[in-house]
């Protein structure tokens, strides 16, 4: 299942596992879409960040180039009775210039790439 997403970090990491052994990973956050929410205990408005474990090797190939919007390729998982939704591979469609992510949504726009 693929989704295009706004990446804004990737790193990768070395870790000792229980054994002892090292384990290599990554790490990326994607940026959701702006929202606007209003319940009972008050407003909040903004982007929430997703913080997504993902191969070594998806995460330093990606370095460099984020923040970006990505294609990312989810993986359905079974974890502990639940289905999880893990990113198996994430491939950069266009690198990010502005800081200003609604600016960069109306240039992809532009170029005749949907995105969100």
């Amino acid at each position: 299942m693929k989704h295009r997403e706004v990446v804004i970090y990737a790193r990768t990491y070395d870790q000792e596992n229980c054994e002892g052994k090292l384990v290599r990973g990554g790490e990326i956050h994607i940026l959701s879409k702006k929202q606007t929410i209003s319940d009972e205990n008050g407003v909040s408005n903004g982007h929430k960040v997703a913080q997504l474990e993902v191969p070594f090797e998806v995460a330093q190939r990606i370095i460099g180039q984020v923040p970006a919007v990505c294609e990312v390729d989810y993986e359905i998982t079974a974890e502990n009775k639940a289905l999880v939704l893990l990113p198996k591979n994430v491939q950069v469609i266009k690198e990010i210039e502005s800081l200003n992510i609604e600016e960069e949504i109306e240039r992809l726009a532009e170029d005749s790439i949907s995105a969100f």
